[in-house]
């Protein structure tokens, strides 16, 4: 067996000469084979071995016996051993029982790393198990990357040795070494799926179908892994193509471009996309998928759509925009204008101050001031923001203009319209920040006072100012 996990290793590059690793040992025979190989392997690698157990504590005393006999297996063969508990209590609700032991044993098995600055964490899956892996997948309608199964390396540093290795070798070489280990009593438990899959599917399988079957689906999970990374060198291809641009919690891509790809390419890039802007990257089904591919393909400017891990989605004009946060519409907001005066928009962070002035104190160049006719304007006037049924005759056009199809024709995104600064009078919209002026109320020959507006932005008040 040391010469079949040996060549597994070269195959695959697992191991670098003077690696440090930390070997997940749990006290199962495969954990257990797993010590004892990279044992006899270290003087080829010139390898440093640290064993680490995590204790989930859910078989009581049973837990703490597994945690006994690991300390007493490194301590019989010289090997430094770390080991944690778990506290059920932390787990968030929501969250299985399985998928957060996973995770927190995950993130034991990265710290012992971290504190003895290991290169590689070893685990203990084999042939078996990549068996029952592919058929869970594939029961549960997975795609290439669930029927690839488990990477022989991940992210560079967890590694399986073992895979090339099946269960019966696992027992062989065991009882040669010598070697004892634990019992795990919840492995034939027929409430959980991989149990069922393990004690009844798969023996199934092999009386009346294939009596290698286990080896049969490790070999067709490892082309699927190489046809997969091939797909995945495409997708990453097609980032470029499509103009992929990133930023912080935030990412956008052209949806002209996105429907030239494949359509195998299109679900791809979509997950790696949103596996990317996720910390824990689970939780994004095909249905999710599926609405954002729509969404880049058919659906109008405006759309959007919630996601999970607090994501949201829309599209804009040829734009699809991916980012943390659910885009939210502004509320409506009024506030009267007084002449001379000053309004606080504090929805914007800004204010506007108003005052009369004469023809002469016109100057076009001030880019944050406008300048209507006072005479023109019909009072009261209001600062505020869109409303059903808007319209303006904006300056160089001829007639007026509903707001709404404006901002549609100068591709305004549907999310920044209700966050435009609009000033109204009783009868129509005369002036829209940084957009336009009403032709009614512009400077013109006749202009005998002018009502002079400022914007500025409100500045955070310094500590120094004092209170």
């Amino acid at each position: 067996m040391i010469q079949n996990v040996k060549h597994f290793i070269e195959k695959h590059q697992l191991l670098a000469r003077g690696d440090n690793v930390i070997v997940a040992l749990s006290g199962g025979a495969d954990s257990c084979a797993l010590l004892l190989s990279l044992l006899r392997l270290a003087p080829d690698y010139g390898l440093s071995i640290v064993a680490a157990h995590f204790n989930h504590g859910v078989r009581g005393g049973e837990s703490n016996d597994d945690e006994a006999f690991c300390r007493g297996m490194a301590r019989d063969l010289g090997v430094a051993f770390v080991s944690s508990h778990c506290d059920p209590s932390l787990r968030k609700k929501g969250m299985s029982e399985e998928d957060y032991y996973r995770r927190e044993r995950y993130r034991f098995l990265d710290s012992v790393a971290e504190v003895h600055g290991a290169q590689k964490i070893a685990l203990g899956h084999h042939q078996n198990d990549q068996a029952e892996t592919v058929l869970i997948n594939m029961m549960r309608g997975s795609g290439l990357e669930g029927l690839r199964g488990f990477l022989p390396m991940r992210e560079g540093r967890y590694i399986r040795p073992l895979m090339n290795v099946t269960r019966q070798e696992i027992h062989s070489f065991l009882r040669e070494a010598g070697q004892s280990f634990r019992q795990d009593s919840t492995n034939q438990s027929r409430i959980y799926l991989r149990n069922k899959v393990r004690l009844e599917l798969i023996p199934y399988l092999k009386d009346h179908y294939n009596p290698a079957i286990e080896k049969t689906l490790a070999h067709t999970a490892d082309i699927l892994r190489r046809e997969d990374a091939f797909i995945r060198s495409c997708v990453l291809d097609a980032m470029a193509s499509i103009s992929v641009k990133t930023s912080s919690g935030r990412v956008q891509f052209s949806a002209t471009a996105f429907r030239d790809l494949p359509f195998a390419i299109r679900f791809r890039l979509i997950k790696m996309l949103l596996e990317n802007l996720s910390a824990d990257k689970n939780g994004f089904t095909m249905h999710h998928i599926q609405s954002l591919v729509c969404l880049a393909t058919v659906s109008e400017t405006g759309k959007m759509i919630s996601l999970p891990k607090g994501l949201s989605a829309r599209r804009q004009y040829d734009q699809v925009l991916i980012e943390q946060g659910t885009a939210e519409t502004l509320p409506p907001f009024e506030y009267p204008v007084s002449v001379p005066g000053r309004v606080e928009i504090p929805e914007h962070g800004r204010s506007l101050t108003f005052r009369i002035g004469a023809k002469g104190d016109v100057d076009l160049s001030c880019g944050n001031t406008a300048f209507l006719d006072m005479d023109q304007i019909v009072f009261p006037l209001v600062v505020r923001n869109r409303r059903n049924a808007d319209w303006i005759r904006p300056m160089g056009m001829t007639g007026r203009r509903k707001i709404k199809r404006m901002f549609i024709d100068l591709k305004i995104p549907r999310h920044k319209r209700d966050e435009m600064i609009m000033l109204a009078d009783r009868e129509s919209v005369v002036w829209i920040d940084g957009v336009c002026l009403d032709t009614r109320v512009k400077i013109s020959p006749v202009t005998k006072r002018v009502l002079i507006l400022e914007t500025q932005f409100e500045r955070s008040k310094d500590p120094s100012d004092g209170v």
